[in-house]
């Protein structure tokens, strides 16, 4: 019932989440909750991945708004005063709630609006207008809202345009927008609190930014991956394989301070022909560079360099240093897989090696070579109870959780996958660092045969079943 308190927690929330990327939702709500330091209860009895609401319980309100302030998979959430099954129960289980909690807000100098808002079916102004009726106990002619509730004791005035306090009937329709019942299955009556950051995409829209490559991250995805990491003010957050600095310009935002790596001169650099498609073939203009991204948002204070380098091979003093590593590793699609080549035995080899870094040589390797070197990354220079997110590309058929690498300094916390095709898809992994690693051992991250032969052949079997 939506009144029930357990132990501490006690004030009850419906969260109203958005259709897409509905794996990531629990991992991103625990992970907040976990960085802003109180537990969030998750009521998983009736929640379905294809249905966006879901019961939370917390401390306080504030929490709320500290889980709002911070995440982009939710576009809101609402203080519980009721849910049923039907109207009848959804009356009956708001009778239940504290009159002394209702009337903070329902006195008489708050006004307040109702909305309706339906999950499978779109309703029409009479359809929404009869469930404000009943709510509000008057037959269909009544030409306007009430002014007085009889059993929602609203005192104020109804205010449209700019209410004190907004609350909410939520409709659940059910799972098949095709085949939605004439009634909805689920209702939940509540306040609204606030909304969450989604309103980040369009800030961070790729379509303007200054600096973009093949494989810049949708600024959906790095916000999902900067909370992953619990990122916050004062954080130092690394990216090994940086690319155009997506990930880094999201984790920025949240007030990291950032650095990051790649093998790739020319992109570091700002050189080459643009990405951008009204641009193919074009040279990069002087204002497309790494660090304009950054100067574009007014972040420039967040950056602190970027370095040439093998994610491998770093050559940092091995210490304790990063609070997050977050990045996306190539998966030899659209970016190949390399590192430096530090085992030229012939001069022929010289000549025909990749020579973009005017540092060293550099040569193609397998996937697995780097996620092996970017666990044993984590667990060298992340801090204690730091996270080391990346991505990790799967072919479907041939997936099991129980393959994938560990390393014994590490601890997994989230696995969530987004779906790319229905054989290919791609894991935001999520570890946590438990234990320091001994300075200068070695490598242990531990990699099954099995995950070994799926992760080298990703790259056959991607195009495997694009050309079926």
């Amino acid at each position: 019932m939506a009144n029930k308190v357990e132990g501490k927690t006690n004030v009850q929330f419906v969260c109203l989440f958005a259709q897409e990327h509905v794996d990531f939702r629990i991992s991103e709500l625990l992970s907040v909750s976990g960085m802003f330091g109180f537990e969030v209860v998750v009521d998983r009895k009736d929640y379905r991945k294809e249905n966006p609401y879901l019961e939370i319980c917390l401390p306080n309100k504030d929490c709320a708004k500290n889980l709002l302030s911070r995440t982009v998979s939710i576009k809101s959430v609402y203080e519980l005063w009721g849910q049923g099954e039907n109207l009848t129960a959804l009356k009956d289980n708001i009778l239940q709630y504290p009159p002394d909690k209702m009337n903070t807000f329902t006195s008489s100098d708050k006004s307040f609006k109702i909305s309706i808002e339906s999950f499978n079916k779109k309703l029409s102004i009479s359809q929404q207008r009869e469930f404000i009726d009943y709510l509000s106990q008057l037959s269909k002619s009544t030409p306007c809202y009430p002014q007085q509730f009889q059993f929602l004791p609203f005192q104020g005035c109804v205010n449209l345009t700019a209410p004190d306090n907004l609350f909410a009937l939520l409709l659940d329709y059910g799972d098949d927008p095709n085949e939605a019942p004439p009634i909805p299955q689920r209702l939940f009556f509540g306040r609204l609190v606030g909304h969450g950051q989604r309103h980040l995409f369009k800030q961070y829209s790729l379509k303007t930014r200054r600096f973009i490559g093949n494989t810049s991250m949708d600024p959906q995805l790095s916000f999902l991956m900067a909370n992953q990491g619990q990122v916050r003010s004062g954080s130092l957050v690394f990216d090994p394989f940086v690319g155009t600095g997506s990930v880094l310009v999201a984790c920025a935002h949240f007030g990291a301070h950032v650095i990051g790596s790649d093998i790739d001169y020319t992109l570091l650099h700002g050189r080459g022909r643009s990405s951008r498609a009204n641009r193919k073939g074009q040279w990069r203009g002087r204002d497309e560079n790494f660090r304009a991204n950054f100067a574009q948002y007014g972040l420039d204070s967040y950056f602190v360099d970027i370095l040439i380098a093998d994610a491998g091979r770093l050559g940092l003093r091995e210490i304790p240093l990063f609070d997050a590593i977050i990045t996306d590793p190539p998966y030899g699609i659209r970016e190949g897989a390399r590192k430096l080549d530090t085992n030229m035995e012939s001069q022929e080899e010289n000549d025909s090696a990749d020579q973009t870094s005017p540092c060293s040589a550099v040569r193609g390797c397998r996937l697995s070579e780097i996620l092996t070197a970017l666990l044993d990354l984590g667990a060298r220079y992340l801090v204690l109870h730091g996270r080391l997110v990346y991505w990790l590309p799967i072919y479907r058929p041939s997936y099991s959780d129980e393959f994938l690498p560990s390393h014994p300094c590490l601890r997994l916390v989230a696995n969530s996958e987004q779906c790319l095709s229905r054989h290919v898809s791609r894991r935001l992994i999520t570890m946590e660092k438990i234990k320091e690693h001994t300075v200068g051992g070695q490598n242990m991250s531990v990699v099954h045969q099995k995950f070994l032969e799926s992760c080298d052949n990703f790259r056959d079997n991607y195009f495997s079943q694009q050309s079926t």
